[in-house]
């Protein structure tokens, strides 16, 4: 069973290079991956302005509050990024359990000293800012389980061990989160962490047992908390309370239906006035759909999901090259990509329940973008550095 992820990923080897499109040289993985994030944030800047502009002239009398923040972010975000290019691989795999310890120590100071918004303690306010440490939760144990999985192969593949140590630390961590709460950060950092340890060769087994005991506590914290339970029957049919539990959901799909094909044009939203409340954050998908319609879907999520091949693809060579800590960072990043694509766009839609999730760089939100950031420049150091065979041994016992 241990063989599984590995036969997965040289199947998905042999199918690309059977099918991949001979391109030019100047059209690398690189390029692209950089191209998609331009994009990105070139049309989350024009949203932003576009879906915020009335709700911040109404709540801070100045019509450009958010995007001015949300520019402040973008260069704070370029800033962050460039710093950790900067950084050698090694140096975060080298010191995995101090980045734990640093996280768990933000999480706490969240629920010590966090700001509440909307009965959720997820921010610490910092010189006019916030910062969302469950943010920096996914990358850090994105990196923490790269590691891990690597240093413990022997017990990852072979033993039971591997997983209740990964258990122990993955509790610790999402526990702090749940108590927020935060239930789609929750969500994401068990499914990464579960997804790289699978990749990594545990045996089909464990990954079962695991995979059934977050489903398990997913349920139970859906079951046990009302106001959880309210936002799942209500994404079953919004239409049934449209002006309590489904109102959220229920004018995002009126802003989709009014988008059509092409939609109304940019600026001409009516669901962001007042309707669809901050339209400007989580639900930033359905403004665009109501203004650029289909087609302007249809680029944002064709830009979103070429990003996250491109992710891939620098992961799968890192593991061909023998980089097995850089290529399991890969394809956790790929996996927080992938899960908050997936969900913000099916919540969006009415496919998923409603959830705090942002669209990579493009709803507004300084911490997401920054941590986003922060992935691609990961991405891009791991692209430039896993070119030629590695040499060393990365697997050891300690």
């Amino acid at each position: 069973m241990a063989g599984f992820a590995q036969t997965t990923i040289n199947k998905i080897t042999q199918i690309y290079d059977q099918w991949a499109l001979k391109l030019p040289a100047e059209v690398n993985v690189r390029n692209v991956l950089i191209f998609c994030v331009l994009a990105l944030l070139c049309i989350g800047t024009i949203m932003v302005a576009s879906a915020s502009m009335p709700y911040a002239d109404r709540m801070h009398e100045n019509p450009f509050h958010y995007v001015t923040r949300h520019s402040i972010s973008i260069f704070v975000a370029s800033v962050a990024a460039l710093i950790a290019y900067k950084f050698p691989l090694n140096l975060w795999f080298n010191n995995t359990f101090f980045l734990w310890i640093i996280t768990i120590i933000l999480l706490v100071a969240v629920l010590a000293v966090g700001t509440e918004v909307n009965g959720s303690k997820r921010w610490i306010r910092v010189a006019g800012f916030t910062l969302q440490a469950s943010e920096v939760a996914k990358l850090m144990m994105a990196i923490f389980t790269a590691d891990y999985v690597v240093r413990r192969a022997a017990e990852v593949r072979n033993n039971i061990k591997g997983l209740i140590r990964l258990g122990v630390i993955m509790a610790a961590t999402v526990g702090l989160v749940m108590a927020e709460p935060d239930l789609g950060a929750t969500v994401v950092i068990a499914l990464t962490m579960l997804g790289v340890f699978f990749l990594a060769g545990a045996p089909l087994i464990q990954f079962a047992i695991a995979f059934g005991a977050i489903i398990a506590a997913f349920v139970f914290l859906v079951l046990f908390e009302p106001y959880r339970l309210a936002r799942l029957m209500s994404f079953s049919n919004p239409w049934n309370d449209p002006l309590g539990a489904g109102y959220q959901l229920s004018n995002a799909l009126m802003a989709f239906g009014r988008g059509e094909w092409s939609g109304v044009g940019l600026g001409h939203s009516i669901q962001k006035m007042s309707y669809l409340p901050e339209a400007h954050t989580d639900f930033m998908l359905a403004i665009l759909g109501e203004e650029f319609g289909f087609l302007g879907i249809s680029t944002v999520l064709t830009l979103s999901f070429v990003l996250l091949v491109c992710c891939i693809m620098i992961g799968h060579r890192a593991l061909k090259n023998q980089y097995l800590r850089a290529g399991y960072l890969a394809y956790g990043i790929s996996i927080i990509f992938l899960m908050q694509i997936l969900v913000n766009a099916g919540m969006n839609m009415g496919m998923l329940p409603t959830k705090g999730l942002t669209l990579p760089f493009i709803s507004y939100g300084g911490s997401s973008l920054i941590v986003c950031a922060v992935m691609i420049s990961l991405i891009l150091k791991i692209e430039s550095t896993t070119h030629g065979k590695n040499m060393s041994r990365e697997e050891s016992s300690f």
